[in-house]
């Protein structure tokens, strides 16, 4: 079947502060076909995505939707060309309801003349589409309020409704449950059915078999490789994307457990976790698995502190921590690494170097005073221990790309002296080769005999990095596997039955 090219970027070039971020880069997405785009954080994808979006402009090619050359001065241009954007970084208005962000500036009015919005077909209609793509969210709850895959499901039902030839997916799956995806995957093909074009990024390389036509794969701003998905195999993906060979995802790590480090006893905090107890020991990886809601996160930041559990215990190196807090347990030696980096984790506009130190400013302090000559020098020696490009300490972290800013929150926790880490979905929107050089940092700590608890979706990264997996489910800790010897489907079958036999 011959389809036609709903969109083409010709000869497309940015450039930031004299860094060029894109070079001469052609990509052609067909109607009715998935057009992979892959790369490592900062090969310019997103940079080329946010041209397509009328973010930025070029400054040198064309873009052409149906053979037609077209100038995108503002986003509102590229919406109106019937191009849709689902950003890695959402941008949903927090104060607003799921309906409210999904009909965003199309909201049906009872009364045009005055702009009065009629709030019940507004609801309705989106009760009616989130029904339609199996999406179970409550049209008129705050978006501040929802779950990070909950606003993922908004982001995605928006886009469909705004999408009328071009949708683009950045890293669409990165907050959903595998029933989630099924679901994400059949939008996907009714949009193809439809005819439109869809451009899907993502870092997950295994789930491209199922829904992408061609491939992309861009590297340091340039277009290096163009085909058919499956002409090539993993291997050589990765290594067009890295420009090197990746020998092991999962790097070896040498099994020696020592003293229990974590202890946490009969932890409750309802509706979100009830009775929650384990131990993660010294030299350990501990991972915890479940679906959407089964009170994961909820849990690891009640350990550190950032919430309160309304009951139990928690032991840090044998040291009983009462009503749990920060301030209390980073001393002790127990970090966080959020879910979110950019919501909970990050100061977006403070230094790189600031990121890094602010768990441990004391460190810094000399004669009463903040000394920056410090701060630099620690923050570059970490900077070159996990290789956080670029290493500029005074660059603010909100431009670095999402892997190496994931890296510079573990650094953060590397510079406080941390002994207990708990990562909470660690490589979420980070590429391969990232995703590879923070396995063999967190194997090197548990070597080194610290204790990792690793919340993470990403059975198959559970699978490889843990000693140990615990599964959640509703809020209970209802099995604990060996790693070595469990599968993805055993730990689904906990995560999602009700009952055991």
């Amino acid at each position: 079947m011959t389809t036609s090219n709903a969109l083409e970027m010709r000869g497309i070039s940015k450039s930031f502060s004299g860094n060029t971020v894109l070079a001469d880069v052609n990509i052609t997405a067909r109607a009715g076909e998935v057009l992979a785009l892959l790369g490592e954080n900062g090969a310019g994808k997103s940079t080329l995505m946010k041209i397509l979006a009328g973010v930025h402009q070029p400054e040198s090619g064309e873009i052409l939707i149906d053979g037609q050359p077209v100038k995108f001065a503002r986003p509102a241009d590229a919406l109106a060309a019937g191009i849709a954007m689902i950003y890695q970084e959402l941008s949903l208005a927090p104060h607003l309801t799921v309906a409210e962000n999904i009909f965003l500036g199309r909201e049906p009015l009872k009364a045009p003349t005055f702009g009065v919005i009629n709030h019940r077909e507004l609801n309705d209609r989106a009760k009616s589409l989130l029904s339609e793509y199996g999406f179970n969210l409550n049209p008129k709850a705050r978006v501040a309020g929802l779950s990070a895959a909950d606003r993922q499901q908004v982001e995605i039902t928006r886009a469909i409704v705004e999408a009328k030839r071009v949708i683009v997916m950045d890293e669409p799956t990165s907050s959903l449950t595998d029933s989630e995806v099924k679901e994400l995957f059949r939008l996907i093909r009714d949009l193809k059915a439809r005819g439109l074009a869809v451009i899907y990024i993502s870092h997950r390389l295994e789930e491209l078999d199922e829904i992408a036509d061609r491939v992309t794969i861009l590297r340091d701003g340039k277009a290096v490789y163009s085909g058919v998905w499956g002409e090539i195999n993993t291997d050589e993906v990765i290594k067009h994307m890295a420009g090197r060979e990746l020998k092991e995802i999962f790097p070896p790590r040498k099994a020696s457990t020592g003293e229990v480090k974590l202890r946490v006893r009969n932890l409750t905090q309802l509706p979100k976790f009830d009775d929650v107890s384990f131990e993660a020991h010294a030299g350990e990886v501990v991972g915890i698995a479940g679906l959407a809601g089964a009170g994961r996160t909820e849990l690891v930041e009640a350990i550190f502190g950032a919430t309160h559990a309304t009951s139990g215990e928690i032991e840090l190196n044998g040291v009983r921590i009462l009503h749990s807090q920060p301030s209390k347990s980073v001393p002790l030696g127990l970090s966080l690494l959020t879910e979110d980096r950019k919501r909970t984790g990050l100061c977006l506009n403070l230094p790189l170097a600031t990121n890094i130190t602010l768990a441990n400013t004391r460190a810094l302090v000399k004669g009463g005073r903040m000394q920056n000559r410090l701060e630099t020098n620690a923050a570059q020696n970490y900077i070159q221990k996990l290789n956080i490009r670029p290493p500029a300490p005074a660059k603010p972290v909100g431009r670095l790309s999402g892997g190496n800013q994931q890296k510079s929150l573990l650094a953060r926790w590397l510079f406080a002296n941390s002994q207990v880490f708990m990562l909470d979905e660690p490589t979420r929107g980070v590429d391969v080769a990232a995703r590879s050089e923070i396995y063999r940092e967190v194997n090197e700590l548990a070597e080194s005999g610290a204790a990792i608890v690793m919340v993470s979706s990403d059975l198959p990264e559970l699978l490889g990095m843990a000693d140990r997996i615990l599964v959640m489910r509703r809020g209970k800790l209802v099995a604990e596997l060996d790693a070595r010897k469990t599968t993805q489907e055993e730990v689904l079958k906990y995560a999602a039955v009700e009952e055991q036999n």
